[in-house]
């Protein structure tokens, strides 16, 4: 694989296992405790600001944005087909809104003409949420409580871990689905093209 888009590759796995954290010890609640007064308080934040939030956000989305055009030089420079490239956008709802929001933070919102999706999408409310997963069968589950200090403890055999995501809305605040998702399902869109292109062995650290 050529090491340019080898690279590319790595970086949006890089960027989708930075906005992920399953580490209990790093997920603490903050404990209150006064004579009068015993709570916990819980945002899965981990002390990240709004700005540290919406940079690894937007880093996640350019990544994946940006692989576009230099798939495109390399199809072009390798002997494939680079409108397939362009053909896995428009098959690739994700992919469109992943694009019209990089272009966003780079050319200003509104996008010309609705962008790639037609939806003229933007992010919103940006933050770190715990996500709670169950595998696909029956009587799996997924709980968390609090132990000793706020750590976080897991139960059953489903996943735990906090994300940062956001809300992706149209232009007159109709919800179009939540950053993570849309992300993770433009990242498998890519990964079949790939496939397709023959640039395999780089996997998901995720």
């Amino acid at each position: 694989m050529d090491d340019a888009i080898r690279q590319r590759i790595s970086r949006i796995y890089a960027a989708i296992g930075a906005i992920e954290e399953a580490d209990p010890q790093k997920l603490k609640a903050t404990v209150i405790q006064t004579e009068k007064v015993y709570g916990v308080f819980q945002d899965f934040r981990g002390g990240l600001s709004d700005d540290e939030l919406s940079n690894q956000a937007h880093t996640v989305i350019h990544n994946i944005a940006n692989l576009r055009d230099n798939l495109r030089r390399w199809a072009a420079n390798n002997g494939h087909d680079k409108n397939k490239v362009d053909t896995a956008v428009k098959n690739s709802f994700e992919l469109q809104v992943i694009q019209d929001l990089s272009d966003n933070d780079k050319h200003g919102y509104p996008p010309r003409d609705g962008g790639h999706s037609n939806k003229s999408p933007q992010l919103i409310e940006v933050n770190r949420v715990m996500r709670l997963q169950t595998q696909a069968k029956k009587g799996s589950m997924v709980a968390l409580t609090l132990g000793p200090g706020g750590v976080p403890k897991f139960h059953g055999d489903g996943t735990a871990k906090a994300v940062v995501t956001g809300d992706v809305v149209d232009n007159v605040n109709g919800r179009i689905g939540d950053l993570y998702e849309i992300a993770i399902k433009a990242v498998e869109a890519w990964e079949r093209l790939l496939a397709d292109l023959g640039l395999t062995g780089v996997k998901s650290g995720t």
